[in-house]
């Protein structure tokens, strides 16, 4: 069965059911006028719209801007506007054709096919084919390359079997013909989809890949919007408009990215008129809600897939007792913290699954304040008021001006029930991998941004017992299975359901503290048109879609 941007008739109840439960977030976007492109289309003739060059911040110079070695958000900003996949996200977070024009999923959900659009060329020439893929599919899984989301496509039929050198390729990835390209997994994955919309999912040229003069992940060439001209470590990356894009050249000349950035002096940058944007600092959030000066600019505000926590080392004391995760829990003030440290800027966090999130509960409860079941409980774990206990470190690593308040105020929270916390932060966040890596800290802050819209990219990671991002090295054989079952579940609802039980049970396990989940909070000039932004976030604002609607487009492209 083909269907035109369709797959299977069960996987369309599923896009249906997402967009559903997340087409209410969606709501503030729409209501944000002067940045909605449909909005854009209406006041500025089409002609008007093309030229000019867009500088955005970059808190961090990308690890690398090779799709496979794509790993933290700078990289995956960059990405995204340099390459395609086969199928990318819509402004509801359901797949749609990006080089794959369309799709069909057999009966069982095993094979899946991708029509190829035809006459899509690489930024130096060449044309793209099924062959293309089935090079950047294999290269992912190539131990040689070591990609750390290979595991991604572990259900493809031979993935196993190659990365173990038991096999010469991977059997599951196929090319028909030249514009065919062909999956075949070895049980249902729901999420592949959404998998393949991922900035590490996109199609690369060997030719390019492979030539020894230039890393590739400094030299990128792609198919995307914008094409590759520079980057200066630490400084700036630049992007030129492709003008043979397959879906039409991108409205902007170029797009900038100022690298290093921080807080307020890229809230400075962008009154001074340097950026077409800046995050919104916490401390300024009043100010920038009150003050006249702000009044001109567009101040934009989003929900995202993120849940920032408090974890707990499951495997060493005394957090291998649950009643004492369970009384941290609750002798924790989160709602003070988003309150009075982050001004509101972010959501308590109640249970795991962000809101936006398919399969997000907001009927759970979860642990809140409350300093007498805290030492209740303490003192059933052998711990009344908190004697015998060690002094605990708590460690943590961030940019954000509030993390060291926040610290000390689970610091002072804990003191309550007789707990002494050690404040101890890394001095860079490779440091701090490293010790997260090793197992050090008993208690850490750490948070998780969603890749993308399903839950499997929450609990997989963070839970499954062999997962090496399951910092709390928690151990739940149950709900492992649990985990596996709903990866291959392809009835909307009963997975669903699935999730919904893991989450409860793992809130009763309480192997972190849930604190907030963080929200998109962005200035943009007055002349910005097209942004948009989806809980996914930052990374997938599609620049190709931004123009700017000011006299001749001044701002010149930059050499």
């Amino acid at each position: 069965m083909k269907a035109c941007n369709m797959n299977h008739k069960k996987l369309l109840r599923y896009r249906f059911a997402l967009c559903f439960n997340v087409a209410a977030l969606f709501m503030l976007l729409y209501l944000c006028a002067p940045l909605a492109a449909s909005a854009a289309s209406q006041t500025a003739a089409p002609d008007k719209r093309f030229g000019g060059t867009y500088t955005r911040p970059l808190l961090g110079d990308p690890s690398s801007l090779d799709p496979a070695h794509a790993t933290d958000i700078y990289a995956s900003i960059v990405v995204n506007q340099l390459f395609d996949g086969l199928v990318q996200f819509d402004s509801h977070l359901n797949p749609i054709p990006a080089l794959a024009g369309f799709w069909e999923a057999s009966p069982d959900g095993l094979t899946w096919t991708f029509y190829l659009r035809k006459g899509v060329k690489f930024h130096h020439g060449r044309e793209v084919t099924a062959k293309d893929f089935v090079y950047s599919f294999t290269r992912l899984l190539d131990p040689a390359t070591k990609s750390r989301v290979a595991r991604r496509f572990k259900h493809i039929r031979g993935a196993e079997a190659f990365r173990s050198q038991k096999g010469s390729r991977v059997e599951g990835l196929q090319a028909l013909d030249r514009y065919t390209l062909q999956i075949t997994l070895t049980r249902p994955y729901t999420a592949l989809l959404s998998v393949l919309a991922m900035a590490n999912m996109k199609v690369v040229p060997r030719e390019i890949v492979e030539q020894t003069d230039k890393p590739f992940g400094e030299h990128p060439v792609g198919t995307g919007a914008f094409s590759f001209r520079k980057w200066e470590r630490n400084q700036r990356i630049v992007l030129d408009a492709y003008k043979a894009y397959h879906e039409g050249r991108p409205y902007l000349d170029q797009v900038q990215f100022k690298i290093g950035k921080q807080d307020a002096e890229m809230l400075e940058a962008f009154l001074r008129g340097e950026l077409e944007e800046s995050m919104v600092p916490s401390s300024k959030i009043g100010e920038i809600q009150n003050h006249p000066r702000y009044r001109n600019y567009v101040h934009l505000r989003k929900p995202l897939l993120h849940v920032l926590y408090i974890g707990f080392n499951t495997q060493k004391p005394p957090f291998t007792n649950r009643k004492v995760r369970q009384a941290f829990n609750y002798a924790i003030n989160k709602e003070a913290i988003v309150r009075e440290i982050r001004n509101g800027n972010a959501n308590v966090a109640y249970g795991i699954l962000p809101p936006g999130m398919p399969g997000y509960d907001p009927t759970i409860k979860g642990y809140y304040y409350n300093p007498s079941r805290a030492r209740e409980l303490l003192a059933e774990a052998g711990y009344s008021d908190g004697q015998g206990l060690p002094a605990i470190d708590l460690w943590y690593s961030t940019k954000e001006t509030t993390g060291q308040r926040e610290m000390e105020a689970y610091r002072d929270d804990l003191a309550a029930i007789g707990v002494k916390i050690n404040i101890r932060k890394a001095k860079d966040w490779p440091t701090f991998k490293e010790l997260l890596n090793a197992g050090t800290p008993a208690m850490f802050r750490l948070a998780w941004h969603s890749d993308i819209p399903d839950p499997d990219n929450v609990f997989f990671p963070l839970l499954f017992s062999q997962s090496r991002l399951n910092r709390t090295f928690y151990r739940n054989a149950k709900i492992d299975k649990v985990i596996e079952q709903a990866r291959g579940q392809r009835d909307y609802m009963q997975r669903i359901q699935l999730y919904r039980e893991v989450e409860r049970r793992v809130l009763d396990d309480a192997n972190w503290i849930s604190q907030h989940h963080r929200v998109f909070e962005n200035l943009y000039q007055p002349y910005v048109r097209g942004i948009e932004v989806t809980s996914a976030g930052i990374q997938y604002i599609p620049m190709k879609k931004v123009w700017l609607q000011r006299a001749g487009n001044q701002r010149a492209s930059q050499p």
